[in-house]
């Protein structure tokens, strides 16, 4: 009797424990993969500043990408599967010359292209390819209409 008593005062605890886990604010909080303006600001491990208006994409409901590079105009098409697998397909762009960023413009479009899973952490997408993190993005505030 006082194990059966014990274990149920064990369990609760932890499901106190495990419910109060800040970890289930955050994943309270994400943002939806979908219809987010998703704003590039890890690549390769290296941490960006990048202009607000730049390196970012927007996933639409029926999974088609759009976006902006360094200047260009990115659109594609995204494939979602289970266990939040995704892979960009072929990213397209138009073809202006950017003053500043097209070298990176170039690794960003080429990064996307070998994505194959995601994870969203409140208001950060974390782009992975194997397990490997690719590129974070973080949330741009929504624009009001």
């Amino acid at each position: 009797m006082k194990k059966s008593i014990f274990g149920a005062l064990v369990c609760a605890m932890l499901m106190v424990v495990v419910g109060c886990c800040a970890c289930r604010s955050a994943q309270k909080n994400a943002k939806p993969l979908k219809g987010t303006e998703w704003h590039l600001v890890q690549l390769g491990g290296e941490e960006l500043e990048l202009p607000a208006d730049s390196f970012s994409i927007v996933i639409a409901e029926d999974n088609s990408l759009a976006g902006v590079g360094a200047c260009n105009r990115l659109l594609g098409q995204v494939v979602l599967g289970d266990k939040q697998a995704i892979s960009f397909g072929q990213v397209g762009s138009t073809m202006m010359l950017c003053p500043e960023n097209d070298e990176l413009e170039g690794k960003f479009i080429a990064m996307l292209g070998g994505i194959t899973h995601y994870d969203i952490d409140a208001d950060k997408l974390i782009l992975m390819q194997d397990g490997v993190i690719k590129a974070i993005l973080k949330a741009l505030p929504a624009q009001a209409q």
